[in-house]
């Protein structure tokens, strides 16, 4: 995966966005895009030299919890 600046910067964008489009809808690529950024991060944070695990965790969380919000209302 190709990111631009960090992973928290990342995490902490696509949060922005998906909280800005609530209610909207958003390309699939984007949700991919997101989902992807979401196990990314939870592999740098598996990493010992990880500095920043407790930021990852809350943002990792807060993009999760988002998504799950996504999905739920989706029409079945």
């Amino acid at each position: 995966m190709e990111l631009h600046g960090s992973i928290i910067d990342n995490l902490n964008n696509a949060l922005a966005s998906a909280r800005r489009l609530r209610g909207h809808p958003v390309y699939q690529d984007t949700l991919t895009y997101w989902r992807d950024l979401v196990q990314e991060a939870r592999r740098l944070r598996q990493d010992p030299a990880c500095t920043q695990t407790e930021a990852l965790g809350a943002a990792i969380a807060s993009l999760e919890s988002e998504l799950a919000e996504r999905n739920s209302r989706q029409p079945t």
